[in-house]
C-alpha cells in the first residue's frame, strides 16, 4: 500500500464517499488491511465526546468486527496551525507499534473529514478508573500493573527520539484484557525531526524547563532557539508526578492554572505520607530531579528496584 506524504496541507477531498489514505499503520491486524479506507466500513454506536473542531465515535469495524474508536477532525472548523499538529500526530503515532502503546490502525480523508482510526480500551482511563476504586492501589500493585507497562511504552518511545510532553492519568488507558497504554499523541514531537521548544502539555505534569518556554502560533515559531531546547527528560518528570498521584491521590505540586507556574525549585520539597516506602521515595524522587540531566533515562527508571521488587513480589504468587 502506498503511503501518502504528510505535511501541513491535506489533499484534496473526493466526492465519490472513498477515503484518501494518509497512513497505516504496519502493525494494523490482517483483517482489517485493505487498499481503501471510508467511514462507511463502520458501524457507529455512540457518540464519546465533541468538541468544537473533531468528535470520537465507538465503531465496529465491517471487515474484522473489532471495536475501534473513530476520531473525526471537521476540517472546516481546525485552524492551520492545529491541523500542522494533528498530521504530524498521525505521522508519528502510525509508525508506532508496541503492546503498551494504543494503536492507531489508519488515517484517512473523506471529503471535508480526517478520520483517525484507533484501537478502542474499553475499560477508560486511569484518571476514571482510580476515582472509581474503593481502596488506595497498594505500591506493588501500582508499580507491576501500571509503572512497569507504562515504562515499556515509554522505553520504546524515547528509543525512537520520540518526547510524547503529555503524560497524566487521563491519557494512560486500559483496554478489555486490561491491558496498560499509552494515547494522545497530539502534542508528542519527534526530537531528529524538530526541535521542541514550545510550552506544551499539561501545567500539572510539566517539567521546569517546559514551563519556562513560550507559547507558540505557528508551526516553525522559536525553532531556532536552541536554548530553550528540552529532550525527553520532560516525560521522565511527568512520570514522576503520575507516580505520585496515583499512590498519594493528588499531584505533588500545587499550580495556578490561571498563570505559568513557578519552577520546580521554588513549589518546595516533596513530602511524603509515612506509608510511603523509601524505594518508592526514591523513585519518584529520582524522576522529580529539577534538572534534566539529573533524571533517569526511561531504561533506567524501568529497572529501579521498586520496580524489580514489585516484579519478584508477583512472581512469589504464581
Amino acid at each position: 500500500m502506498q503511503r501518502v506524504s504528510l505535511d501541513c496541507t491535506p489533499p484534496a477531498p473526493k466526492s465519490t464517499g472513498e477515503g484518501f489514505l494518509l497512513a497505516v499503520n504496519p502493525g494494523v491486524p490482517a483483517a482489517m488491511r485493505r487498499h481503501r479506507w471510508s467511514l462507511q466500513d463502520y458501524i457507529v454506536s455512540r457518540r464519546l465526546y465533541k468538541g468544537s473542531t473533531s468528535a470520537v465515535y465507538k465503531a465496529t469495524c465491517r471487515f474484522s468486527g473489532a471495536q475501534v474508536a473513530l476520531k473525526v477532525y471537521f476540517l472546516s472548523r481546525v485552524p492551520a496551525n492545529v491541523l500542522h499538529m494533528i498530521l504530524r500526530e498521525i505521522k508519528i503515532h502510525t509508525e508506532l507499534v508496541h503492546d503498551n502503546i494504543i494503536a492507531l490502525h489508519a488515517a484517512f480523508q473523506e471529503e471535508r473529514r480526517l478520520v483517525l482510526v484507533q484501537e478502542f480500551a474499553a475499560r477508560g482511563d486511569l484518571h476514571e478508573i482510580f476515582r472509581a476504586m474503593e481502596r488506595p492501589i497498594t505500591e506493588t500493585e501500582l508499580a507491576s500493573l501500571v509503572l512497569t507497562p507504562f515504562l515499556d511504552a515509554l522505553c520504546h518511545l524515547h528509543s525512537k527520539g520520540i518526547c510524547h510532553r503529555d503524560i497524566k492519568p487521563e491519557n494512560i488507558l486500559l483496554t478489555q484484557d486490561w491491558r496498560c497504554v499509552i494515547a494522545d499523541f497530539g502534542v508528542s514531537v519527534d526530537l531528529a525531526e524538530e526541535r521542541a521548544v514550545t510550552r506544551a502539555g499539561t501545567l500539572e505534569y510539566m517539567a521546569p524547563e517546559v514551563e519556562r518556554c513560550p507559547l507558540k502560533m505557528y508551526p516553525n515559531e522559536n525553532k531556532e532557539k536552541s536554548h530553550l531546547a528540552y529532550t525527553t527528560a520532560v516525560d521522565i518528570w511527568a512520570t514522576g508526578v503520575l507516580a505520585y498521584e496515583l499512590l498519594i491521590g493528588f499531584p505533588p505540586f500545587r499550580v495556578d492554572g490561571a498563570a505559568p507556574s513557578a519552577p520546580s525549585a521554588a513549589r518546595g520539597p516533596l513530602h511524603f505520607p509515612h506509608s510511603v516506602s523509601a524505594v518508592a521515595r526514591d523513585f519518584i524522587r529520582a524522576a522529580l530531579a529539577d534538572h534534566p540531566e539529573d533524571r533517569p533515562t526511561a531504561f533506567e527508571l524501568r529497572q529501579h528496584p521498586w520496580l524489580a521488587a514489585a516484579a519478584n513480589a508477583n512472581g512469589s504468587r504464581d
